[in-house]
Protein backbone atom coordinates (compact mmCIF):
# COMPACT_ATOMS: atom_id res chain seq x y z
CA UNK A 1 0.00 0.00 0.00
CA UNK A 2 1.31 3.42 -1.38
CA UNK A 3 1.16 6.59 1.28
CA UNK A 4 1.05 10.13 -0.04
CA UNK A 5 4.02 12.18 1.10
CA UNK A 6 2.88 14.83 3.35
CA UNK A 7 5.02 17.17 2.23
CA UNK A 8 3.49 17.13 -1.37
CA UNK A 9 1.93 19.95 -2.34
CA UNK A 10 -1.67 20.28 -3.59
CA UNK A 11 -2.00 21.32 -7.56
CA UNK A 12 -4.06 24.83 -5.99
CA UNK A 13 -0.72 25.53 -4.01
CA UNK A 14 1.45 24.80 -7.05
CA UNK A 15 -0.68 27.25 -9.02
CA UNK A 16 -0.97 29.84 -6.58
CA UNK A 17 2.73 30.39 -5.99
CA UNK A 18 3.42 30.07 -9.93
CA UNK A 19 0.11 33.21 -9.95
CA UNK A 20 2.24 34.80 -7.06
CA UNK A 21 6.06 34.87 -8.82
CA UNK A 22 4.06 36.42 -12.12
CA UNK A 23 2.64 39.45 -9.88
CA UNK A 24 5.84 40.19 -8.34
CA UNK A 25 7.93 39.66 -12.07
CA UNK A 26 4.76 41.83 -13.50
CA UNK A 27 5.19 44.64 -10.56
CA UNK A 28 8.81 44.66 -11.36
CA UNK A 29 8.01 45.52 -15.57
CA UNK A 30 5.86 47.71 -14.56
CA UNK A 31 7.98 50.03 -12.84
CA UNK A 32 11.20 49.13 -15.32
CA UNK A 33 9.37 49.86 -18.65
CA UNK A 34 6.54 52.57 -17.30
CA UNK A 35 7.34 54.79 -19.88
CA UNK A 36 6.64 52.46 -23.00
CA UNK A 37 3.14 51.26 -21.95
CA UNK A 38 1.16 52.92 -24.77
CA UNK A 39 -1.05 55.65 -23.79
CA UNK A 40 -3.99 55.03 -24.67
CA UNK A 41 -6.96 56.82 -22.59
CA UNK A 42 -3.68 58.49 -20.79
CA UNK A 43 -2.82 55.07 -19.32
CA UNK A 44 0.66 56.18 -19.98
CA UNK A 45 0.59 59.47 -17.99
CA UNK A 46 -0.72 57.95 -15.09
CA UNK A 47 1.47 55.50 -14.52
CA UNK A 48 4.18 57.36 -15.79
CA UNK A 49 3.66 60.04 -12.84
CA UNK A 50 2.31 57.51 -9.88
CA UNK A 51 5.33 54.85 -10.72
CA UNK A 52 7.15 55.83 -7.51
CA UNK A 53 3.83 54.70 -5.65
CA UNK A 54 3.83 51.55 -7.29
CA UNK A 55 6.47 50.50 -4.01
CA UNK A 56 3.09 50.05 -2.44
CA UNK A 57 2.56 46.78 -4.20
CA UNK A 58 5.15 45.32 -2.39
CA UNK A 59 3.53 45.39 1.22
CA UNK A 60 0.49 43.77 -0.62
CA UNK A 61 2.65 41.17 -1.62
CA UNK A 62 4.25 40.49 1.36
CA UNK A 63 0.94 39.45 2.64
CA UNK A 64 0.55 37.14 0.05
CA UNK A 65 3.44 35.73 0.23
CA UNK A 66 3.00 35.13 4.11
CA UNK A 67 -0.25 33.16 2.90
CA UNK A 68 1.49 30.95 -0.32
CA UNK A 69 4.89 30.64 1.90
CA UNK A 70 7.41 28.59 0.56
CA UNK A 71 11.27 29.93 -0.58
CA UNK A 72 10.44 30.52 -4.27
CA UNK A 73 7.55 32.83 -3.39
CA UNK A 74 9.78 35.18 -0.62
CA UNK A 75 12.67 35.10 -3.08
CA UNK A 76 10.12 36.37 -6.12
CA UNK A 77 9.01 39.18 -3.92
CA UNK A 78 12.75 40.10 -3.63
CA UNK A 79 12.49 41.14 -7.34
CA UNK A 80 10.16 44.13 -7.26
CA UNK A 81 11.85 44.84 -4.07
CA UNK A 82 15.64 45.21 -5.60
CA UNK A 83 13.87 46.58 -8.61
CA UNK A 84 12.11 49.36 -6.54
CA UNK A 85 15.20 50.57 -4.19
CA UNK A 86 17.45 50.61 -7.38
CA UNK A 87 15.26 53.03 -9.17
CA UNK A 88 13.89 55.12 -6.79
CA UNK A 89 15.46 54.61 -3.08
CA UNK A 90 18.11 56.98 -3.62
CA UNK A 91 15.98 59.46 -3.82
CA UNK A 92 14.49 58.33 -0.53
CA UNK A 93 17.58 59.44 1.07
CA UNK A 94 17.84 63.05 2.18
CA UNK A 95 20.60 65.05 0.53
CA UNK A 96 22.87 66.82 3.39
CA UNK A 97 22.08 70.14 3.16
CA UNK A 98 25.08 72.84 2.95
CA UNK A 99 26.24 76.35 2.99
CA UNK A 100 28.95 76.83 0.30
CA UNK A 101 30.68 80.02 -0.38
CA UNK A 102 29.20 81.08 -3.62
CA UNK A 103 25.58 80.57 -2.70
CA UNK A 104 22.49 81.21 -4.37
CA UNK A 105 19.52 80.89 -2.88
CA UNK A 106 16.24 80.29 -5.35
CA UNK A 107 12.73 79.83 -4.84
CA UNK A 108 9.68 78.59 -6.81
CA UNK A 109 5.93 78.12 -6.43
CA UNK A 110 2.58 77.99 -7.74
CA UNK A 111 0.83 80.55 -6.32
CA UNK A 112 -2.52 79.59 -7.67
CA UNK A 113 -3.29 83.13 -8.41
CA UNK A 114 -3.95 84.27 -4.58
CA UNK A 115 -1.17 83.52 -2.38
CA UNK A 116 1.26 85.84 -4.77
CA UNK A 117 2.08 88.54 -2.04
CA UNK A 118 2.13 86.35 0.86
CA UNK A 119 4.59 83.66 -1.06
CA UNK A 120 6.91 86.36 -2.44
CA UNK A 121 6.87 88.03 1.46
CA UNK A 122 7.33 84.80 3.05
CA UNK A 123 10.13 83.35 0.35
CA UNK A 124 11.85 86.91 0.97
CA UNK A 125 12.07 86.42 4.90
CA UNK A 126 13.41 82.44 4.29
CA UNK A 127 16.33 84.38 2.64
CA UNK A 128 15.59 83.55 -1.05
CA UNK A 129 17.58 85.88 -3.26
CA UNK A 130 15.58 84.83 -6.63
CA UNK A 131 12.14 84.49 -6.42
CA UNK A 132 9.82 83.15 -9.41
CA UNK A 133 6.68 82.26 -8.66
CA UNK A 134 3.85 81.03 -11.46
CA UNK A 135 0.15 81.24 -11.97
CA UNK A 136 -0.01 84.90 -10.89
CA UNK A 137 -3.08 86.27 -10.34
CA UNK A 138 -4.40 89.41 -12.09
CA UNK A 139 -3.36 92.63 -10.50
CA UNK A 140 -0.61 91.23 -8.09
CA UNK A 141 2.30 92.24 -9.84
CA UNK A 142 2.46 95.40 -8.58
CA UNK A 143 1.42 94.25 -5.07
CA UNK A 144 4.35 91.63 -5.09
CA UNK A 145 6.38 94.48 -6.74
CA UNK A 146 5.54 96.70 -4.21
CA UNK A 147 5.58 94.01 -0.95
CA UNK A 148 9.49 93.08 -2.55
CA UNK A 149 10.74 96.72 -3.33
CA UNK A 150 13.11 97.31 -0.66
CA UNK A 151 15.13 93.14 -0.94
CA UNK A 152 14.14 92.26 -4.74
CA UNK A 153 13.76 95.01 -6.68
CA UNK A 154 14.77 93.87 -10.37
CA UNK A 155 11.82 92.24 -11.56
CA UNK A 156 10.59 90.28 -14.81
CA UNK A 157 6.79 89.16 -16.17
CA UNK A 158 5.32 87.13 -18.38
CA UNK A 159 1.02 86.62 -18.28
CA UNK A 160 1.45 84.94 -15.42
CA UNK A 161 4.87 83.73 -14.45
CA UNK A 162 7.02 86.08 -13.11
CA UNK A 163 10.55 86.57 -11.46
CA UNK A 164 12.29 89.16 -8.54
CA UNK A 165 15.03 89.49 -7.36
CA UNK A 166 18.09 90.67 -5.41
CA UNK A 167 20.90 90.60 -7.91
CA UNK A 168 20.05 92.61 -11.25
CA UNK A 169 18.32 90.97 -14.50
CA UNK A 170 19.12 91.38 -18.07
CA UNK A 171 18.83 89.63 -21.43
CA UNK A 172 15.30 88.92 -20.70
CA UNK A 173 12.84 86.84 -23.23
CA UNK A 174 9.79 85.87 -22.97
CA UNK A 175 8.99 82.11 -24.65
CA UNK A 176 5.63 80.55 -25.94
CA UNK A 177 6.57 77.15 -25.77
CA UNK A 178 4.55 76.41 -28.46
CA UNK A 179 1.89 77.35 -26.72
CA UNK A 180 0.46 80.42 -28.56
CA UNK A 181 1.13 82.61 -25.64
CA UNK A 182 4.04 83.42 -22.94
CA UNK A 183 3.96 80.73 -20.08
CA UNK A 184 7.54 80.63 -19.90
CA UNK A 185 10.72 82.99 -20.11
CA UNK A 186 14.58 83.36 -19.56
CA UNK A 187 16.79 85.71 -17.93
CA UNK A 188 19.98 86.46 -16.78
CA UNK A 189 20.74 86.87 -12.99
CA UNK A 190 23.65 89.04 -12.60
CA UNK A 191 25.44 87.69 -9.43
CA UNK A 192 28.26 88.35 -7.24
CA UNK A 193 29.71 84.83 -8.43
CA UNK A 194 28.53 85.28 -12.34
CA UNK A 195 25.82 85.36 -14.38
CA UNK A 196 23.20 82.41 -14.28
CA UNK A 197 20.68 81.89 -17.21
CA UNK A 198 17.44 81.39 -15.25
CA UNK A 199 14.23 79.60 -17.49
CA UNK A 200 11.05 79.44 -15.41
CA UNK A 201 8.12 77.93 -16.96
CA UNK A 202 4.22 77.05 -15.87
CA UNK A 203 3.64 74.22 -18.40
CA UNK A 204 0.20 73.58 -19.64
CA UNK A 205 -2.24 71.06 -17.71
CA UNK A 206 -2.05 67.26 -18.08
CA UNK A 207 -4.88 64.94 -17.56
CA UNK A 208 -5.58 61.61 -18.45
CA UNK A 209 -8.60 63.48 -21.40
CA UNK A 210 -5.60 65.61 -23.02
CA UNK A 211 -1.73 66.77 -22.16
CA UNK A 212 -0.38 67.87 -25.41
CA UNK A 213 -0.08 70.94 -24.74
CA UNK A 214 2.07 70.44 -22.17
CA UNK A 215 3.91 67.99 -23.69
CA UNK A 216 4.82 70.11 -26.36
CA UNK A 217 6.02 73.05 -23.95
CA UNK A 218 7.75 70.67 -22.24
CA UNK A 219 10.10 69.61 -25.66
CA UNK A 220 10.51 73.06 -26.35
CA UNK A 221 11.68 73.81 -23.49
CA UNK A 222 13.89 71.10 -23.19
CA UNK A 223 15.47 72.19 -26.72
CA UNK A 224 16.34 75.38 -25.51
CA UNK A 225 17.87 73.97 -22.70
CA UNK A 226 19.88 71.76 -24.96
CA UNK A 227 20.91 74.65 -27.14
CA UNK A 228 21.83 76.97 -24.23
CA UNK A 229 25.47 77.76 -24.71
CA UNK A 230 25.68 79.09 -21.25
CA UNK A 231 27.76 77.76 -18.42
CA UNK A 232 25.35 77.94 -15.47
CA UNK A 233 21.69 77.29 -16.29
CA UNK A 234 19.03 77.05 -13.59
CA UNK A 235 15.50 75.95 -14.77
CA UNK A 236 12.38 76.26 -12.03
CA UNK A 237 8.53 76.32 -12.02
CA UNK A 238 5.46 74.16 -12.12
CA UNK A 239 6.47 71.73 -14.92
CA UNK A 240 3.03 69.71 -14.69
CA UNK A 241 4.87 66.42 -14.75
CA UNK A 242 6.83 64.47 -12.38
CA UNK A 243 10.78 63.16 -12.88
CA UNK A 244 9.07 59.63 -13.93
CA UNK A 245 6.91 61.01 -16.88
CA UNK A 246 8.14 60.24 -20.46
CA UNK A 247 7.64 63.72 -21.97
CA UNK A 248 9.55 64.78 -18.91
CA UNK A 249 13.18 62.43 -19.96
CA UNK A 250 14.48 65.57 -22.11
CA UNK A 251 14.48 67.94 -19.42
CA UNK A 252 15.81 65.25 -17.23
CA UNK A 253 18.22 64.31 -19.52
CA UNK A 254 19.54 68.15 -20.08
CA UNK A 255 19.27 69.32 -16.20
CA UNK A 256 20.18 67.51 -13.14
CA UNK A 257 17.55 67.64 -10.54
CA UNK A 258 18.07 69.28 -7.17
CA UNK A 259 18.40 66.95 -4.40
CA UNK A 260 15.79 67.06 -1.83
CA UNK A 261 17.15 67.64 1.96
CA UNK A 262 14.94 65.44 3.59
CA UNK A 263 13.08 62.04 3.69
CA UNK A 264 10.97 61.01 0.75
CA UNK A 265 10.25 62.70 -2.72
CA UNK A 266 9.87 66.21 -3.15
CA UNK A 267 5.91 66.06 -3.75
CA UNK A 268 4.65 69.46 -4.35
CA UNK A 269 1.19 68.94 -4.84
CA UNK A 270 -1.57 68.75 -4.17
CA UNK A 271 -1.05 70.12 -0.37
CA UNK A 272 -4.44 68.37 0.49
CA UNK A 273 -4.79 65.81 1.25
CA UNK A 274 -1.30 64.82 1.19
CA UNK A 275 0.72 65.62 -1.48
CA UNK A 276 1.22 62.54 -4.21
CA UNK A 277 2.97 64.52 -7.65
CA UNK A 278 6.56 66.37 -7.26
CA UNK A 279 5.33 68.19 -10.39
CA UNK A 280 7.48 71.31 -9.35
CA UNK A 281 11.20 70.98 -9.70
CA UNK A 282 14.58 73.10 -9.51
CA UNK A 283 17.16 71.82 -12.11
CA UNK A 284 20.10 73.16 -13.31
CA UNK A 285 23.57 72.73 -15.37
CA UNK A 286 26.62 73.71 -14.82
CA UNK A 287 25.88 74.04 -11.01
CA UNK A 288 25.47 72.02 -8.20
CA UNK A 289 22.54 71.52 -5.34
CA UNK A 290 23.53 71.69 -2.17
CA UNK A 291 19.91 71.69 -0.68
CA UNK A 292 16.31 71.74 -1.06
CA UNK A 293 13.84 72.10 0.73
CA UNK A 294 9.71 72.18 0.62
CA UNK A 295 7.51 75.25 2.27
CA UNK A 296 3.52 75.30 2.90
CA UNK A 297 3.45 78.59 2.21
CA UNK A 298 0.29 80.78 1.55
CA UNK A 299 -3.45 78.74 0.81
CA UNK A 300 -1.55 77.28 -2.66
CA UNK A 301 -2.60 74.11 -3.43
CA UNK A 302 1.24 73.61 -4.19
CA UNK A 303 4.31 73.04 -2.01
CA UNK A 304 7.02 76.16 -2.43
CA UNK A 305 10.53 75.04 -3.20
CA UNK A 306 13.79 76.64 -2.24
CA UNK A 307 16.73 75.63 -3.50
CA UNK A 308 20.33 76.26 -2.47
CA UNK A 309 22.85 76.17 -5.83
CA UNK A 310 26.62 76.12 -5.02
CA UNK A 311 27.48 78.53 -8.05
CA UNK A 312 31.31 77.45 -7.42
CA UNK A 313 30.95 73.66 -8.51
Amino acid sequence: MSHASPHRLSASLIIARIFFILLCIALAVLMVFHQQIPDVLGLGLVVDNLAPWAGLGIPALLLIALVVRGRASFIGLLVPVVVWSVLFGPQFIPSAQRAPQAALQIATQNVHESAGVQAARELADAGAQVITLQEIGEGQEDQISEELASTHPYRYMVSTVGVWSSYPLKNAQPLDLGLGWNRALRVDVNTDHGVVRLYTVHAASARPTGHEERDAMLASLAQYVQDDTSQKIVAAGDFNATSTDRHFAPMAAALQEAKFSDWGLAMTWPRSPFPALGIDHVMMRGVSSAGLQRAAIGDSDHYALQATIDLDS
